[in-house]
């Protein structure tokens, strides 16, 4: 019995001698090089999107659900929609484990139960190199939805298809105290705590154990006064340029998106620099050639286990990730009682997001709610 084909797939190619690479092989074609080296997992995915998109030819018909597969949909969107996306390799990533499930299926097959049986095969690691968070399963559908929803507007669908969603993740409500904040630095530049309080078991001696990762202490240091998100941060620059932001330091303003760079939702404005980063970036400016964020001269692409490492000396919790940096900035801000259109105004977040979410560290939330109560008419009509 002939085996099941597996479809267009990536392989990590070991070769002796050289760097591994990542290849396509699909079953009754050539190996396909994707030109990327085995840490560039991110670049072979997005070039294996770009192969199923070219391989696959839609066929429409009457547009009905039954005679339209997934497939179908999804490389239409990637096409001629997702490719003028500000960040068009993400659909590319979503696209993967989503055909790996649909495969050839037709739209008509999607409904709750094949939008649950989804995401519980994601989340137990059945469909894609891994287990994933609900949230990121969510994220997949949602790009599928959107495809569906532009096939139905340019007419390649003549009806609407709504999917169903996993519930959304609580909003993250983890933030850094001034002491944490401190700690995490000072992890990142080598300190750890060599001596407790026996009574308390906190830290009362510090010391350099380990060799410091300056650009980890710039890094978090750049998010814990701009509330600028983890990819802008690493892309930011000293000078004007068309791939990511800069510091503009005789104007004193941080421009977080390049030049000619699409608006996204997740805004990123042009704000003034603020105070506390001045001396810090001026100190820098001399010690880096392209950006603050930089290691050996060059731009990194992730600030991943230089943050573990310095999260780990602090003796934080694993909540703290690179984006508790913006939640600590805000959470901040509101415990001075800055006003909350201005906190949204520099961090490109929502007013509503803002008072939904941080309000209640503002001195000024519900200031009748929480007086106390007064006089001997309480409790009488």
């Amino acid at each position: 019995m002939p085996r099941k084909s597996k479809g267009p797939r990536l392989y990590l190619r070991r070769r002796k001698g050289r760097p591994s690479i990542w290849v396509i092989l699909d079953s009754g074609q050539p190996e396909i090089s994707t030109g990327c080296g085995e840490l560039d997992r991110a670049g072979a995915e997005k070039t294996l999107a770009d192969y199923l998109t070219a391989k696959h030819k839609p066929e429409w018909r009457t547009g009905e659900p039954h005679e339209v597969s997934i497939a179908d949909v999804l490389a239409y969107y990637g096409k001629e929609k997702a490719i003028n996306h500000a960040h068009p390799e993400l659909v590319g990533y979503h696209m993967t484990p989503l055909l790996e499930f649909f495969g050839e299926r037709m739209c008509d097959w999607l409904d709750a139960s094949a939008c649950r049986q989804y995401w519980a095969a994601r989340v137990a690691g059945k469909v894609g190199r891994r287990k994933v968070q609900a949230t990121t399963a969510r994220r997949e559908l949602e790009t599928l939805q959107a495809a569906l929803r532009f096939c139905r507007k340019e007419k390649k669908l003549s009806v609407d298809i709504d999917l169903t969603f996993p519930e959304k993740a609580e909003a993250r409500q983890r933030w850094l105290t001034r002491s944490e904040a401190a700690a995490l630095i000072g992890g990142a530049l080598g300190f750890t705590a060599t001596a407790y309080d026996v009574k308390t078991r906190q830290p009362v001696k510090w010391g350099r154990m380990f060799r410091p990762s300056y650009h980890v202490a710039r890094f978090i240091l750049i998010g814990l006064y701009t509330a600028t998100r983890h990819e802008a941060i690493l892309a930011m620059r000293w000078k004007a340029n068309t791939k990511g932001g800069w510091f503009d330091l005789p104007g004193g303003v941080m421009y977080r998106r390049g030049q000619g760079q699409k608006e996204t939702n997740k805004r990123r404005p042009a704000v003034p620099i603020a105070e506390n980063l001045v001396p810090h970036l001026q100190r820098w400016r001399g010690l880096t050639m392209n950006g603050p964020v930089e290691y050996h001269g060059r731009l990194i692409q992730k600030e991943r286990k230089g943050f573990e490492r310095a999260r780990d000396l602090a003796g934080l919790d694993d909540y703290v990730t690179p984006h508790v940096l913006k939640h600590t900035y805000i959470t901040w801000a509101m415990q001075r009682g800055i006003p909350i259109w201005e906190v949204a105004g520099f961090t490109g977040t929502s007013e509503k997001t803002i008072r939904d979410v941080y309000g209640h560290h503002h001195p000024d939330a519900m200031p009748n709610a929480k007086k106390r109560f007064r006089g001997h008419s309480l409790g009488k009509k």
